[in-house]
């Protein structure tokens, strides 16, 4: 057997695991071992009960549990639930089938049609616990019925027997179980029953786990006794402290890891890792990760993830990881800040003060460790200078020797605290303010004086071959000569330059005698008073920890890398350090080396450490992307099509969903995707999904690949033409062009004849319009013609009309003169003057007039009465007479003597006959009888 290596930092964090494990385990007391990094799941995250019962690894790289509400997938990335009606107690993957049994249930899914959902293979009464593949068939156990399943996916062999067994173990060429708390029983090939072992030891056993140890050698786990080696029919109980934490915490399932390591899960404890000669590499719990004590399931997967169900959720480790943490959930220590090594003793510096543990060289563990008194609060760094462990404090400046702790200044802060080289009586601290020089007289340390004119925060300090130090503040970095005789200092800023000028912090680092000065917005070189851009593998950098060989870490854009500084490049690690970036504290990193062969990593919760050798010399993991899922979907109304890539996309469903996975089960991936003949270059991506909407017919090919690797995946397909874009629509589009060049020719005839059939149209109308336009002008001069000999018998009329009224009003004057000079009796014989008056009135005929005005009137405006009658029908000839009046524009004053009344009765009388025409009031009468028939 290969003793397990546990690594040099193994030491205690805490003054025992528990109790239990204290008392347990036969070294010394209060012993923490370092482990993997355990990754959790709990339900909230995976959407399904807390309980999983079964775990299964298939060979696509997807993970099964079988869980109290169904079955569930993990693929690195997502989570998803096929729920079962009752409880799944038990999974086994195999080629595309995954079988599951549970509570009354057996029966299987299909990995490339998970959809469609649970397949039953019989109704059961009693409950599967646990499924196993024995030669070519699949068994289905419960506790008192094995079903085999054969190549055909149908039950073979059902063997019953009576009263419960445990678990059965599939070893060589037959099945062992026992027959609870009673023999253990062999079935071979034939179905054939044989007692393997009897005894009385036996019987008080209730058997968890069968192993093959050799030929006839048998390893036995049991619930409440521990571990067991039956060899050549003897039983032998295992005498040591991994035996002891079994028996404690009961053993419920083991699996074997490789040829002598084996993982144990308890009811009590977690898992516990080692051998069976009692190595114990691991123990998982509650203290380090695991979300609960009590575990169901363990399933190693690829010989690399060790992954467990428990009672309230899911976790997994790396068992091949080159990087352990020692770090306990039930205690706070705190956050981590330095780590040294001083006299056989191991420091650790935290936030809550300073702890220290020995070490056990044989075990390469740490044990005993102790508070250090005094120490309580912030530690920022601790210093091994002239065989004294320096402590730079939040309260001031202690030293330690020879277990004695004494102040040595009130100085505070001390980020930094550098020996001299130049002198090596002389130290330099970093502080809240300033920087303290401190001087080592008579053999004893002591505060000699702070550097004048710097007063604010300092944090790094190198020291240059010429005696100067290069002190960085928070935004600011200084060049300084101190002159420790005369407690002064000659001071040059070096952030004057453009470089820094936006700079919210600077650091100073020592690269392979190099000085790097780090800003928030640039790194530069600084040599001989002149700072020289960084390499691009430096720039924009926060932090360069301490050299080892030719290497160094950076945080460079939140991430930690390896910096080869000989090569100037960076070099890629399997190992991948993003479960511990965000663990970092900022701008207080601290990784460092111990012996030029382990590096330690100071973090917020925890401590990590790793070979550096086995971190560097791994071999680099690039396995390709897998698509997980391809959706093609049509976009317009949402319907998703199940499709063969091989064939043409049909147009119509044009959209397509790639969901793939790295399979990296324990950190968060990132991705790069490009699709050709669609993207331009490289999409990155922090999610698992890429989405391409209406994409155009042609050809595609779908590449991804994790962030920063070589290894491509490729899906190729095509996208057809839609049915207008076609070969047989292009075909049909060629038959419509010939066919629309034939038309357009037939039409050019035709229209050419119809267009000289139109220019004759057009001649044809222009002679008939001028035709017509010298018929209507004739026609005009016609109307104006008779417009005007309407006007002029108008105008005739009005003018007898005036005449006739003026004739009229001279007949009355001289008529009344005559009746004057008859009633006077002056100078006339009043029988002459009678004879003259009946004269003039058979000579002026009121009645003959009229009828003469009336003919002339008719003449003009030829139907007037009549029409005017038509539409007012009350109209008495009086009114007739009076609208013919009007009809030859009289005025009131001229109608008055017409009709011998008064101006005013005129106006009455046009006013009764505006009424009796039935007008408006804001209506004119004159302008209606103007306009009427006109």
């Amino acid at each position: 057997m290969v003793r397990l290596q546990i690594s040099i930092l193994q030491f205690l964090l805490f003054l025992s695991i528990s109790q239990t494990l204290a008392s347990n385990i036969n070294i010394k007391k209060s012993l923490e071992i370092p482990s993997p990094h355990v990754k959790s799941f709990l339900k909230n995250e995976y959407g399904a009960e807390n309980q999983n019962w079964d775990i299964s690894a298939a060979e696509s790289g997807n993970i099964y549990f079988a869980n109290s509400l169904g079955l569930l997938k993990f693929d690195g990335e997502d989570w998803e639930l096929f729920q079962t009606d009752e409880i799944l107690r038990a999974v086994y993957c195999s080629g595309d089938t995954i079988f599951v049994g549970g509570n009354h249930l057996m029966g299987y899914f299909l990995e490339n049609n998970l959809e469609s959902g649970f397949h039953s293979y019989s109704k059961i009464t009693n409950d599967i616990w646990k499924i196993f593949k024995y030669q070519d068939q699949v068994i289905y156990q419960s506790f008192n019925r094995f079903y085999y399943i054969n190549k055909e996916n149908k039950i073979h062999i059902e063997r019953i027997r009576e009263g419960n067994t445990t678990y059965a173990f599939p070893l060589d060429d037959q099945i062992l179980f026992q027959v609870s708390y009673d023999k253990l029983i062999a079935l071979n090939l034939k179905g054939n029953e044989s007692i393997l072992h009897d005894s009385k030891e036996i019987s008080s056993l209730m058997i968890k786990h069968i192993d093959s140890l050799d030929v006839n050698t048998y390893l036995i786990g049991s619930l409440n006794k521990g571990l067991f080696v039956l060899e050549n029919d003897q039983l032998k109980s295992l005498n040591h402290p991994l035996n002891d934490y079994l028996k404690t915490n009961q053993l419920n399932k083991a699996i074997r890891l490789n040829d002598d390591t084996f993982a144990f899960a308890t009811m009590n404890g977690g898992i516990i890792i080692g051998s069976v000669e009692g190595d114990i590499k691991y123990i998982i719990n509650k203290t380090n990760g695991l979300p609960n004590n009590r575990v169901h399931a363990l399933e190693l997967q690829n010989n690399e993830y060790l992954w467990i169900g428990t009672d309230n959720g899911i976790s997994v480790i790396n068992i091949q990881s080159p990087m352990l943490f020692l770090n306990n959930m039930m205690v706070d220590y705190g956050s981590f800040y330095d780590f040294v090594k001083y006299k056989k003793k191991y420091f650790i510096a935290t936030n809550q003060g300073l702890y220290q543990a020995r070490r056990n060289e044989m075990q390469s563990s740490f044990y005993d460790v102790t508070f250090v008194k005094g120490t309580e609060g912030q530690i920022w760094h601790i210093e091994v200078l002239d065989n004294i462990l320096w402590i730079g404090h939040n309260n001031g400046t202690f030293l330690l020797k020879d277990d004695k702790l004494s102040r040595l200044s009130d100085i505070s802060g001390g980020y930094s605290i550098v020996q001299s080289k130049l002198n090596p009586n002389i130290i330099y601290q970093s502080s809240y303010f300033g920087l303290a020089v401190y001087e080592k007289e008579n053999n004893n340390w002591k505060y000699s004086y702070s550097l004048p004119n710097i007063e604010e925060l300092t944090r790094d300090i190198i020291e240059l071959n010429d005696g100067s130090l290069i002190v960085t503040g928070t935004n600011i970095a200084y060049q300084i000569w101190p002159n420790n005789l005369n407690k002064t200092s000659q001071i040059k800023k070096l952030t004057n330059v453009a470089a820094f000028n936006t700079s919210k912090w600077i650091r100073a680092f020592k690269v392979n005698e190099k000085i790097v000065l780090a800003a928030s917005d640039t790194s530069v070189y600084f040599k001989d008073d002149k700072t020289i851009a960084c390499s691009d593998a430096l720039n924009q950098i926060t932090y360069i920890s301490e050299p080892i060989d030719d290497y160094c870490f950076i945080r460079k854009d939140n991430e930690l890398q390896l910096y080869n500084f000989i090569k100037d490049e960076i070099t890629p690690l399997q190992y991948d350090l993003s479960c511990i970036e965000n663990d970092l504290i900022y701008k207080y990193e601290k990784i460092g080396f111990i012996n030029n062969k382990e590096v330690f990593f100071c973090l917020s919760d925890r401590f990590g450490v790793a070979n550096f050798n086995r971190l560097l010399n791994s071999p680099i993991k690039d396995q390709p992307v897998k698509t997980t899922n391809i959706q093609i979907s049509n976009d317009r109304n949402g319907e998703i099509a199940k499709l063969d890539l091989r064939q043409p996309i049909p147009y119509h469903f044009n959209t397509l969903r790639f969901t793939f996975s790295s399979y990296n089960y324990l950190n968060d991936s990132e991705y790069e995707y490009f699709l050709k003949g669609y993207n331009t270059e490289w999409q990155q991506r922090s999610n698992n999904t890429a989405v391409f909407q209406n994409l155009k017919e042609g050809s595609y090919t779908f590449m991804v690949r994790e962030k920063n690797k070589s290894n491509v995946t490729e899906v190729a397909f095509s996208v057809a033409s839609p049915y207008y874009r076609s070969t047989i629509a292009y075909i049909l589009y060629f038959i419509l062009f010939l066919t629309s060049i034939l038309l357009m020719r037939l039409y050019y005839k035709y229209a050419l004849k119809k267009q000289r059939l139109v220019s004759l149209e057009k001649e044809r109308k222009k002679l008939n319009q001028q035709r017509m336009m010298q018929s209507k002008r004739k026609l005009n001069d016609e109307i104006k013609e008779l417009q005007d000999e309407v006007s002029t018998k108008t105008d005739r009329l009005s003018n007898l009309l005036i005449q006739n009224n003026k004739k009229k009003e001279v007949i009355d004057k001289i008529n009344d003169e005559l009746k004057q000079i008859k009633e006077n009796q002056r100078f006339a014989n009043p029988r002459q003057i009678e004879k003259l008056s009946k004269m003039i009135k058979s000579n002026f005929d009121e009645k003959k007039d009229w009828l003469v005005f009336e003919a002339a009137f008719s003449e003009t405006h030829v139907n007037f009465f009549k029409k005017l009658r038509a539409k007012h029908a009350n109209l008495t000839d009086e009114d007739l007479r009076l609208c013919a009046y009007l009809k030859v524009n009289l005025s009131s004053k001229e109608l008055a003597p017409i009709f011998k009344i008064t101006t005013r009765s005129v106006d009455l009388k046009k006013y009764r006959l505006k009424k009796k025409l039935g007008l408006k009031k804001e209506e004119k009468l004159q302008q209606y009888i103007m306009d009427f028939d006109s």
